[in-house]
């Protein structure tokens, strides 16, 4: 049995227990680990397939996992369950590890953690599963098509129930697909060192499969994750690792030369150093956020990329009081289950009351800005969330309640694939390849 590799599954477990059941989120604990980890680049990235790929499958192998534990599989120790998730995930999903190794080092972690009982129970639930694996019979999608459709495509019946009613079924099934993809990355080139054709050819000779993105002028597209930030392209800031989705809130703003622009809600900043970048050395772009250590990831994007128009505060963007500003971008915070094939966990985290308590958030920054903001100036209202209660229902009341706003309709430099009669903005992950994210365009009158 190699040392390196039963390192990594024992870190995979050892995480996942940490997002699981401490609630961590995936997206700021597994980077952190690897990064203060020995481990080696192939045993990492084994950490990183292992950790995500059961976040995503979670609740197809638990399904699984159930049928063959003897006893209720839900009450088990959390360590026990993440033990034979991340053993059965390996089984069932990957072609290139041995399923022998993915047992004996299941049973080996398994021995360690819990004794000689942890073990022999994990070599069962394997095995038996190695055994009668093909004989697993899911529910059907014509006897129960929430139940059938969260175990074959492992979301939570809430979620699914909820789609089901809005989109179909089909329109269902491919928004769940599209979040067990692994996802594309994408960059944003940096305009004012480099073009992107330029940035395409830098990257090819670095052995990067890159493509230019469909919809914007400055995005690329990469075919195969790469370890980018170790790039010098990166580390002089040629380019920032960004989702092309994130350029319809930033193009809504019509960004000119000299503008003054609130950011609220701004870290980690990759829109605020876009925006920075489009007003000039003559504009001025003040970003909030409510962390500071997220204020610091900004600041180190900003100074990365060359950006120096922007003034970092820290402060509840609710209810801050500055000075009235040309243009304002509230990116808010929401479910995120416009993201959830980066963010695997937000799938299980996430509860539907969830989104109500968010909206509440969202009403009052969404107040705050109004307030903020000078006559005739622009307000982007955007999220990475297709949720109604979160977008377009709560844009109808705020402008209810505003009646000195409109929705702005002009916006020609933008890909019309993602807009929508009434002036809504939306990327579609399944059709669009990219985050699923809402903006809207907001003009304030005299």
């Amino acid at each position: 049995m190699a040392q390196s590799s039963l390192s990594a599954r024992k870190t995979s477990v050892e995480l996942l227990e940490r997002i699981c059941t401490n609630g961590e989120y995936s997206s700021e604990v597994i980077q952190a680990e690897l990064q203060k980890s020995n481990l080696s680049q192939k045993d990492k990235s084994l950490v990183l397939e292992l950790v995500n790929g059961t976040l995503r499958w979670q609740g197809q192998l638990d399904w699984i996992l159930s049928q063959y534990f003897h006893g209720n599989f839900e009450k088990s120790p959390h360590m026990l369950k993440r033990i034979l998730e991340v053993s059965l995930y390996q089984i069932r999903f990957l072609d290139k590890v041995p399923e022998y190794a993915a047992v004996s080092e299941g049973v080996q972690i398994a021995k360690n953690a819990g004794g000689q009982r942890w073990g022999k129970l994990v070599n069962a639930v394997l095995r038996n599963y190695q055994r009668s694996s093909n004989s697993i019979k899911f529910p059907t999608v014509e006897s129960d098509p929430v139940l059938a459709i969260s175990i074959r495509h492992s979301h939570p019946k809430w979620l699914v129930q909820r789609w089901l009613e809005r989109y179909g079924l089909e329109r269902t099934i491919q928004f769940c697909e599209h979040n067990n993809r692994r996802h594309e990355i994408t960059l944003r080139t940096n305009l004012k060192k480099i073009s992107r054709q330029s940035l395409l050819k830098e990257l090819e000779a670095s052995g990067i499969q890159a493509q230019p993105s469909k919809y914007f002028d400055d995005f690329i597209k990469i075919s195969k994750p790469q370890e980018l930030t170790k790039l010098r392209l990166f580390k002089e800031g040629f380019f920032a690792i960004q989702d092309e989705s994130t350029a319809l809130a930033t193009q809504l703003l019509a960004l000119k030369d000299g503008d003054t622009v609130l950011d609220m809600c701004a870290a980690p900043g990759g829109k605020t150093c876009h925006i920075a970048q489009l007003v000039g050395g003559e504009g001025k772009v003040t970003a909030v956020d409510i962390k500071s250590n997220r204020l610091n990831l900004l600041k180190e994007n900003a100074t990365r990329l060359g950006v120096k128009s922007i003034q970092a505060l820290v402060g509840n963007a609710a209810e801050i009081d500055l000075p009235k500003v040309d243009k304002i971008l509230l990116d808010a915070p929401c479910s995120g289950l416009g993201v959830l094939s980066k963010r695997a966990d937000l799938r299980w985290k996430r509860k539907q009351h969830d989104i109500l308590n968010i909206r509440k958030i969202q009403k009052k920054l969404l107040k705050n800005a109004a307030r903020l903001l000078k006559q005739k100036g622009t307000l982007v209202y955007s999220t990475c969330t297709l949720e109604p209660e979160e977008n377009e229902e709560l844009i109808e009341e705020f402008l209810k309640e505003h009646a000195e706003f409109r929705i702005g309709l002009d916006s020609e430099s933008l890909h019309k694939t993602f807009s929508t009669p009434k002036g809504y903005w939306t990327s579609v992950p399944y059709e669009h390849k990219m985050d699923g994210v809402f903006a809207v365009k907001l003009i304030k009158s005299n």
